[in-house]
């Protein structure tokens, strides 16, 4: 949100603890807490993970080098993946290592392929490591496949004291089994980092049962993101979907340094997709350190049953959400929508709610314009977003039926609105402004829970300490 936010830029005031409604006060970071990980843990040289048995001995042909233009495609994937515009020294991995702090840090997975079949990870290390291999297996104790990644350097502003200058490094590997699970390390001969267990999704279409979270809106806490995340985990959802803001300064490399090391193991174990949030700010840090379908902006993919578009309703100064977001929402849903066996469930998600009962900022009601009308002709079923920091659900609502020119569709008949702000920043009033739409309402340290199964869908609103925010869950059948 805008109008509660503090000064952009002012580092210093983030660490600043204030009330947050009806939960205690945020614990200021403290600079130990805000520093990367490091290595701790680490399994560093001559790990007995690391099987050069396997295919091709270990890495895959001889290593690449060079500069990067504006896209790479990774070794055995389909596609091209972007290199994000802003970052500096984009090359190919090799094994070279630094003397600062050679050991993987902030690592994530995620997809920018076909989720039943790849998976993506990104960390960090000191500048002066360029070894960027993900070696992955089967079980814990024999990792023998490798793939090459690349690494780059997101600009640091004047003013950041990090610990030292950092490296992203970014790798995919193709060609797995779906519903499949893998282990994995990253790093290079000499210096592979911890083994973590990672996911694929089921086949497309398949009607195997999941479970996804919803969060947003950490902003310029992460110790309360922290403390949030631990409860999130013991859902075991497959994977998480941010709704944006995850920091309050997207241009502040810092500030990542900070939300990764609040996320910690989650966010390797757990592929987290993300919606850009105002406060991402169309930063090249943003791009450079999430590896995302396509443009990265806006996608959509495929998990089981369930089809999923990703859209930025806080774009570039200037762009109208009627524009190419409208275009691409309209030409996606139309094409999934015509295959021989569509997906079962529709579902869209972005930062700022079309339905919101907050009283200082409410429903925006440009998204809604330029995105609900196309929502309600493919027939979409949920619409997650943030911005709005609390928990709330809808009862089904569409165009047609008339009242606060949305509507309140009776049954199914329409949209599911869920708003999942509140994984930290500064809680909105705990008493909402009434609306006939609204089912539940919750200003405080929160998520949403999604469990598919088949053609039901349910969704449960929870409070930080595990309890429930609705009345009853939200069950939708087909």
């Amino acid at each position: 949100m805008t109008e509660r936010l503090l000064p952009v830029g002012l580092v210093a005031a983030l660490l600043v603890a204030c009330g947050h409604g009806p939960t205690s006060a945020a614990p200021a970071p403290t600079p130990d807490a805000a520093a990367p990980p490091g290595s701790a843990g680490d399994l560093g040289a001559n790990s007995p993970v690391i099987d050069h048995s396997g295919p091709g001995g270990g890495y895959a042909g001889p290593l690449e080098h060079g500069a990067l233009g504006e896209w790479w495609q990774p070794v055995g994937c389909p596609g091209m993946v972007p290199v994000a515009a802003g970052v500096t020294g984009a090359a190919w991995g090799e094994d070279t290592y630094g003397d600062v702090d050679r050991s993987p840090h902030a690592v994530h997975t995620s997809w920018t392929f076909e989720t039943a079949s790849s998976i993506a990870a990104i960390w960090e290390t000191d500048s002066g490591t360029h070894a960027t291999f993900l070696a992955y297996g089967d079980t814990p104790t024999k990792l023998d496949h490798f793939v090459q990644g690349v690494t780059f350097t997101n600009p640091p502003q004047d003013f950041e004291k990090l610990p030292y200058p950092l490296l992203a490094h970014e790798a995919h590997a193709c060609g797995l089994l779906p519903s499949h699970t893998y282990y994995f390390a990253v790093g290079g001969d000499g210096w592979y980092g911890n083994v973590y267990s990672v996911t694929t999704a089921p086949a497309v279409g398949a009607d195997t049962p999941f479970r996804f979270a919803v969060v947003g809106d950490s902003n310029g806490f992460p110790s309360l993101f922290a403390e949030l995340v631990p409860k999130v985990d013991s859902f075991a959802p497959a994977w998480e979907l941010f709704t944006g803001d995850m920091v309050h300064d997207g241009t502040v490399q810092t500030e990542w340094e900070w939300w990764f090391a609040a996320g910690g193991s989650f966010l390797a174990r757990v592929p987290t997709m993300t919606a850009h949030g105002n406060h991402e700010e169309m930063a090249t840090g943003y791009f450079a350190l999430f590896a995302l379908p396509g443009v990265e902006e806006i996608y959509s993919f495929d998990y089981g049953n369930a089809h999923v578009v990703v859209l930025n309703d806080s774009p570039r100064p200037g762009e109208e959400l009627t524009g190419r977001q409208a275009a691409f929402l309209e030409e996606d849903l139309a094409a999934v929508t015509a295959r021989p066996v569509p997906p079962v469930w529709l579902l869209t998600s972005h930062h700022r709610p079309m339905y919101s009962s907050d009283p200082e900022e409410g429903s925006n009601l440009t998204v809604r314009s330029a995105w609900q009308p196309i929502q309600d002709k493919y027939k979409v079923d949920v619409d997650f977003n943030g911005h709005s920091h609390h928990y709330e659900s809808t009862t089904a609502i569409n165009l047609d039926a008339g009242a606060d020119g949305g509507g309140v569709g009776d049954g199914g008949s329409g949209v599911r609105y869920i708003t999942s702000g509140g994984a930290g920043a500064a809680f909105d009033s705990p008493t909402p402004t009434p609306n006939p739409w609204s089912l539940a309402y919750y200003a405080g340290l929160s998520l949403a829970i999604v469990d598919v199964d088949g053609r039901t869908l349910t969704i449960r609103g929870y409070r930080s300490d595990g309890t429930a925010i609705d009345k009853a869950p939200i069950v939708l059948t087909k």
